[in-house]
């Protein structure tokens, strides 16, 4: 790598540095304006309020830049090549032979460092402040959340219950409902709190209910339902083997993205499921492995257009390639809602924008300085 690249690379960076944390200060500033009085609430204290701001933002700060980073990598690549353009930089380096794709290498380092910084935050640090970023504002209401009843789609058991208590797996007033087939009869289990286990070597994944009623006696199982109610040690106690985890009780609409790429997958092979669910899950799996290679073709989309052969200034070459950022926008999220709405599958409404972009930046190869 040349001095000039590292000199490109040093600025690619500043540049996305100095918007990412404008942009998020910009956030703060405003939700937390808009949202003061939910800091407030239960508290008179200005330290005690101001603490609490410090520590919902420090979490939402792995959320944001999950959110914009990709759009940040591409804008940082943008003023880049504005500002040599605009400082005259560019046409002493074309005069000297260099082509201008060569300028593109120190910002494919660049935009790869986001990407692998944006995948490590993504896979490993968001799913373990999941149950922060899940919180509200208020630190008394932040310790539970409300309940969304679902079916396991594998055996047909209704999950329900009071409230979940965030960070521990455990759900309150739990209620599970046996179907035809796993008891006798239509059979309500009740027990003041459940706690989720994750699949262990001795076991599946599943639920273990405490002071349980009615007892695992009383219970009608047909041979179905043997193999999803299992005894505890205790008899107060009763498991039920289900891949329905804590997290799938609440917010289901936004659950899946906190968790990982793996846990996604996992998800998506699981017949526990229903087939909707599955859909969003697969689109979501799709979109998100489709992002690195979209960032880094939106790179060759971006530069033609701000250092074209003929325009009538920067500003018009700003302006057109922001245009064209935001058609191919549009069109990601065209394909995002034909793809929820099952009219293409999962994998165009994810590929689609790709193949867009990427045929856009073949054709517009030619357009750039050189």
């Amino acid at each position: 790598m040349t001095t000039f690249d590292r000199y490109l690379l040093r600025r690619y960076l500043h540049v996305f540095l100095v918007f990412l944390l404008s942009t998020f200060g910009l956030f703060v500033v405003i939700d937390g304006f808009s949202n003061v009085d939910g800091f407030q609430e239960d508290t008179t204290s200005a330290t005690a309020v101001m603490v609490r701001m410090a520590d919902y933002y420090l979490y939402r700060s792995s959320q944001f830049f999950d959110m914009v980073g990709p759009i940040l990598s591409v804008i940082a690549v943008m003023v880049v090549f504005a500002m040599l353009h605009k400082n005259s930089e560019l046409h002493p380096l074309l005069a000297a032979g260099v082509p201008t794709y060569r300028l593109v290498v120190p910002l494919l380092v660049g935009t790869a460092f986001i990407t692998a910084l944006l995948m490590v935050n993504r896979e490993l640090v968001i799913p373990r402040i999941a149950h922060h970023l899940r919180a509200p504002r208020n630190e008394e209401k932040a310790q539970t959340e409300d309940v969304q009843p679902i079916y396991d789609h594998e055996s047909n058991i209704l999950i329900g219950g009071a409230e979940l208590i965030r960070g521990t797996n455990r759900l309150k007033e739990a209620e599970f409902v046996l179907p035809p087939g796993i008891a006798d009869d239509l059979t309500p289990v009740r027990a003041p709190i459940a706690t989720f286990h994750q699949e262990a070597k001795n076991r599946p994944a599943g639920w273990v209910l405490h002071d349980v009623q009615p007892l695992r006696s009383q219970l009608h199982l047909s041979e179905a339902g043997e193999k999803v109610i299992h005894a505890m040690p205790n008899e107060n106690q009763l498991f039920i083997a289900t891949d329905v985890s804590f997290h799938q009780l609440s917010n289901r609409g936004q659950s899946f993205s906190y968790a990982s790429t793996t846990e996604l997958v996992r998800r998506v092979q699981n017949p526990s499921y229903g087939n909707s669910s599955v859909r969003s899950l697969a689109l979501h799996v799709h979109s998100r492995l489709m992002q690195p290679l979209m960032g880094f073709i939106l790179v060759f989309v971006a530069i033609p257009l701000i250092v074209r052969k003929e325009s009538r200034g920067l500003v018009s070459n700003i302006a057109l390639c922001t245009g064209v950022m935001g058609a191919i926008f549009g069109v990601t999220q065209l394909g995002m809602y034909l793809g929820k709405v099952s009219l293409i599958s999962p994998s165009l409404a994810a590929g689609a924008p790709l193949i867009v972009s990427g045929t856009l930046a073949a054709w517009l190869s030619d357009a750039a300085q050189s």
